[in-house]
């Protein structure tokens, strides 16, 4: 049992370091991160009129500190319930999803991370093989340079919410 959990703990090591040279090598294209609203406000501060981004979709940045806590945990035990103890990538629910996957000959369940979701929301791609290890290695590296706050703060201003509705 140690040295199946010395084994896990040098693969997430592993992985966090991935994140950093994968960073340097191919840096991510935060373009659609940037593209977001106009708010307009007074004098005090307070919004006057806001208006979407040029593409059309009602985008802003979000801030994590100015979200609910409650739905910032609410959002980490739904869709990364080890969000604070992985370097991006949770490699036990990556083997449990193939596990289910080869067994079951479809997907079941996901596993996905918070990073790896907000990798494809940077950078949309068709649902293949070949661009789920795309986002494992963005997802590296999205943890590597941002950390987890900075995780949160890309998934919460790209979450799709319906329609032309992105972020909270």
């Amino acid at each position: 049992m140690r040295r199946c959990l010395a084994s896990l703990v040098s693969l997430v090591w592993l992985l966090a370091a991935t994140g950093a040279l994968l960073d340097w090598v191919f840096p991510p294209d935060l373009t659609r991160l940037t593209i977001t609203g106009t708010e307009i406000q007074d004098r005090a501060g307070r919004p006057l009129a806001l208006l979407p981004a040029p593409n059309g979709v009602w985008r802003f940045r979000a801030d994590p500190a100015q979200v609910s806590p409650l739905f910032i945990d609410l959002l980490i035990a739904v869709e990364d319930r080890h969000f604070r103890l992985h370097p991006g990538v949770d490699p036990l629910a990556l083997i449990r999803a193939s596990a289910q996957w080869a067994r079951n000959g479809r997907v079941i369940s996901g596993g996905s991370t918070l990073a790896m979701q907000s990798a494809r929301l940077l950078e949309p791609r068709p649902r293949t093989m070949r661009a789920k290890l795309i986002e494992i290695g963005r997802a590296l590296q999205l943890q590597h340079r941002f950390g987890r706050q900075g995780v949160l703060e890309i998934w919460l201003t790209l979450a799709p919410f319906g329609g032309n509705l992105e972020g909270v």
